[in-house]
Parts: structure tokens; sequence; C-alpha cells
């Protein structure tokens, strides 16, 4: 049978395998591979990108413009006769992502000119080029329907006028955004303020404490002290979600009030007694330390409602005392003791339901065996998820798995790993499949496979030994693998599944 002679759903799912520019081949065959190739399906899932007003030119740009759901614009020069021709590509379409990177008066053109034919767009996200020198004094003006969020960040001067925006996030506070959130504060609901380092903090604590937010739930800001906070705070009666960027402040917590849900602070000097009074009156279930300190590392932060925890790291060897704890989402580095560290994760929180040990770019986590032969816990950490019997997901990111006795782990109710980042052989990959009875998923994210015998990590087809068989009811996935170089096989680097 002819392929042509194949009903239209079909032949959408055998194109749905080729690539992007062997789609465009296929396209120029006739034209209803054309229509099938550029069909809605397939282009919502797009992301299109013009780097030049000369992509216009292209001979698939009116179907790309018309049919993407989204687009991003970057650094060019736009005249008149291409902003024409945007216009007239993009009317009407089902645009519901628009990104802008471009000059003042670039970006206001291009505004005007999109926002009037897009009546579906739901997200802006606006990038103004150069610096507080070069900002012109024009007013770029943000005007639509049906906006929902708003990111504007660069040097500008803004008016919006969107009644259905909700979300908006922005580096600068000054009297033309000022005015422009009067206007909003009665249909915001998260708001991010992070133009500090073009503004004074006083400005955005000035904006806050001026107007009435009776529908915010999240607020960000990125300010140098927290004297006006608690103020502010006072006409935001439904916040629920507070993020704050300071830079070695002292932080007690009475500043921020009881009613939070979750609190997420980054270079703050916590007051570990004022911030465990704090702790026992709040409603927090979720708390975020990024390079935070504590004032006393003998006093261990303590809470009975905290069940979701990111360290960032912290800078104590005593991890907080939070025993209704179920989301723990850990950062350490090369010289990390992650051995005593799931000591302290076993002991502290016997609730944990899902663990993330991540280690950041750059740097390598070592969780290799010691040399201590008479202690079965000091020669291999995981033997430590055995005392975690409520643990079910397992996230590991950049952390040297090679040489770990994974059969040691054996009656753990593991049924989620996802290892991202990481080195690990392929005796470590059988032993896991092997040893987790409850796994189900299980995932390889930009590893490095050593040793990685073909016949165990599915890389032989005709194997009957690979981890697919020998977990049959979980879900292997590899995305971006590099594999060490095998002897007996002639495989590409990078593998894809």
């Amino acid at each position: 049978m002819n392929i042509s002679e194949l009903p239209p759903e079909m032949m959408e799912k055998i194109f749905a395998y080729l690539t992007f520019r062997e789609r465009l081949q296929v396209s120029h065959t006739c034209k209803l591979w054309h229509e099938l190739i550029f069909c809605p399906q397939f282009c919502k899932r797009l992301f299109l990108y013009l780097r030049s007003s000369k992509d216009l030119e292209k001979p698939y740009a009116r179907e790309m413009l018309a049919r993407c759901r989204n687009i991003m614009i970057m650094r060019s020069i736009y005249e008149d006769p291409q902003l024409r021709l945007l216009k007239d590509y993009m009317k009407g379409a089902s645009l519901k992502l628009l990104k802008i990177w471009a000059s003042n008066h670039t970006a206001k053109r291009l505004l005007e000119t999109i926002l009037e034919v897009v009546p579906e767009l739901r997200n802006l996200h606006l990038v103004l080029l150069g610096s507080l020198d070069q900002c012109t004094d024009e007013i770029i003006r943000i005007t639509h329907q049906k906006l929902k969020r708003a990111v504007l960040i660069g040097h500008g001067n803004y008016t919006i006028e969107c009644s259905k925006l909700t979300v908006l996030e922005t580096d600068q506070v000054n009297e033309e955004m000022f005015q422009s959130l009067g206007c909003l504060q009665e249909q915001l609901q998260v708001l991010q303020l992070n133009g500090h380092r073009h503004s004074s903090h006083r400005a955005a604590y000035n904006v806050l404490s001026h107007y009435h937010w009776d529908h915010l739930r999240e607020l960000e800001l990125d300010g140098s002290t927290t004297d006006d906070l608690e103020e502010s705070l006072k006409q935001m009666p439904c916040l629920q979600k507070l993020s704050l960027r300071g830079s070695q402040q002292i932080f007690t917590g009475k500043e921020v009030g009881t009613r939070l849900s979750e609190l997420k602070l980054s270079g703050y000097c916590v007051d570990t007694d004022s911030f465990n009074r704090f702790l026992t009156r709040s409603s927090l279930k979720r708390i975020s330390l990024l390079e935070c300190t504590c004032c006393s590392a003998e006093v261990p932060l303590k809470s009975d409602s905290i069940r979701d925890l990111i360290l960032d790291p912290m800078f104590q060897k005593r991890l907080p005392l939070f025993l209704s704890l179920e989301k723990l989402y850990l950062k350490g580095r090369d010289d990390t003791d992650f051995h005593h560290t799931l000591l302290q994760i076993c002991e502290y929180y016997p609730k944990l339901e899902r663990l993330t040990l991540y280690v950041g770019p750059g740097q390598i986590g070592m969780m290799r065996p010691t040399p201590d032969s008479t202690n079965v816990t000091a020669t291999n950490s995981f033997s430590l998820l055995n005392k975690l019997d409520k643990l079910k997901d397992l996230h590991l990111n950049r952390i040297d798995l090679t040489g770990i006795d994974w059969t040691i782990c054996e009656g753990s109710n593991v049924n989620y790993i996802h290892l991202k980042g990481c080195s690990i052989d392929g005796t470590g990959a059988e032993k896991i499949v092997r040893t987790f009875k409850h796994l189900r998923t299980f995932y390889f994210d930009y590893c490095y496979l050593r040793q990685p015998r073909a016949d165990l990590f599915d890389i032989d087809k005709s194997s009957t030994d690979g981890l697919h068989w020998l977990a049959r009811y979980c879900k292997i996935s590899y995305h971006d693998i590099h594999i060490e170089e095998l002897l007996e096989l002639r495989i590409p680097n990078i593998l894809f599944l």
C-alpha cells in the first residue's frame, strides 16, 4: 500500500517519528503531505525561534507563525515591511507563549504589532537588552484582554492594562510600574519584584504597603533588609507563599507572621532560637533554606509541621529536626560526607517519602564504599535506605555510583529511581533492578555508563539479559547517555532510547 493511501491520522503518527529538519524536507512532496507535516497537533508542540527578521522570508514561515503555540523572537532589527509581514502571518494565531529579546524601541514596535493580532495569548516574557544608560523614555504599553502571566526584565518603562493578568514578575520598580501595580492590585495572585539591583528596596515596600492586595497568594522579594516587611505583609491577608533573598541579615521569623504555608529564604543568617519559636506558632508545610547559616549551630531547627524541606546547602553539620518531613531536597558538595548525612536522615525523618541528593555543576559527589569492612553501614551508605520504610522516590544528581553494592538494600520499598548526571557501571544497574523488587520506574538522564556491557544496558537489542528483561514490569528510560568505549562494539557516544 502506498503511504499516501493511509488515513491522515495514521500518516500523522508516522511523521511524528521524523526530526524537524526531516519533516521540512518531506513537506515538499505534495500538498497533502505539506498540510499533514504542518498540522496543528505537530506545531503546537514546537518552540519556534525567530533569530532574524530574514527568517520571515523562509518558505515555511507563514505556516509556522500561524500554527505554533510558542514563539521566541531574538534580537534583530524589524522595519515596517517585516512588521507588516509578521502581523499578516500571525493574525488570529493560537499563540499561547511569546518571548521577546530586543532593545526598547524594537520591543515596543513588536509588542504593538503582535498583541493586536493574537487574541489567545496567555504568557508574555519580555527581556529588554541594553544598560541603564541606553534606556529611553519610551513607554512600552502592554494591553491584552486574555494575558495571564507577564515577565518583564530589563531597563524600561511599562504601563500594563490587562484585565486577566494574575502573575507578574518584574525587575523594575519605578513611577510607571508603581501606577500599573495600583491598577492590578485587585487581580494579581503572584507578584515577583526582583529589581532591587536597579532601584531601592524602599520603593518596593512602598508599593506593597501603599495598596491592598486582597487576592495575592505568592510574593517574591529580592531585598537587602526586612525592616519594613512586616508592615507590608499586613496588606496581604491571603498570602500563602513568600520568597525572600537577602545578604546575611539576621532573620528571626517574626517579620513574616504565622499564616504562611510556604517560606523560602536565601542568603540569610537564621536566629535559631527565635526561628524555632516562630515555627512552633506557624502553619508552614514547606520551607527552603538556600545558602543560609544558623546563629547557633548547637541548637537545631525543630518543627512537627514541616513536610517539605530544601537545603542548598545549610552551613551546619546537623540537619533540622522535622519529624513530619515527607520530602527532602538536599544539595551537597564534592566533599560532603553523605554517609553522615544519610545517618541523620534515617534518624530524623522516619516519614520520608521522597529523597533527592544533589551536587552542583562542576562537582561530583562521592558515595563509594569506605575501607572499613567491619561495619556494613560504613562500607555502603545506601544500606541505610532500609530504615526508611516509607521512602518511595529516590533522586540522585551528579553522584558517582561506581562500585556500589546495591544488594544491601534488599527489602526497600523504593519504586521510583531517577539518576541524573551520575556515573554507574552495568553490574550496579543490574543489581538495582534485581534488588528493588517494587521498582516500577528507572530513569538514566545524562548519565555516564561505565563498563556498560551491551547486554545489560539494552544496547544489544538481541540480548535477553538486558535491564528490560530483568525488570519486566519496570519502565526503564535512557536520555542523552554517554557510554564508555566498548571494544567489541562500535556504537555512537550518545544513545537515545
